[in-house]
């Protein structure tokens, strides 16, 4: 978990976040808007974050596991 949300979730909101970006990209690209290219951009990279904390967080669990059946 990170923080509340369980990785399925947090993997649910990176996706969504991504997905939306390129709409946006997509939609926008021709319009030639740099602050929402920028702003897409950082989008982009929060959903790429998130993923990875994900793993991150998992292989800390892991990590963790292992350690807790060593005592």
């Amino acid at each position: 978990m990170i923080g509340s949300l369980t990785y399925d979730q947090v993997q649910l909101i990176a996706d969504t976040l991504e997905q939306s970006a390129k709409t946006v990209d997509t939609i926008t690209k021709n319009l030639n808007i740099e602050e929402l290219q920028d702003f897409v951009s950082t989008v982009e990279s929060y959903s790429k974050y998130l993923k990875t904390t994900i793993q991150m967080n998992k292989d800390a669990d892991t990590a963790l596991e292992g350690l807790k059946n060593k005592q």
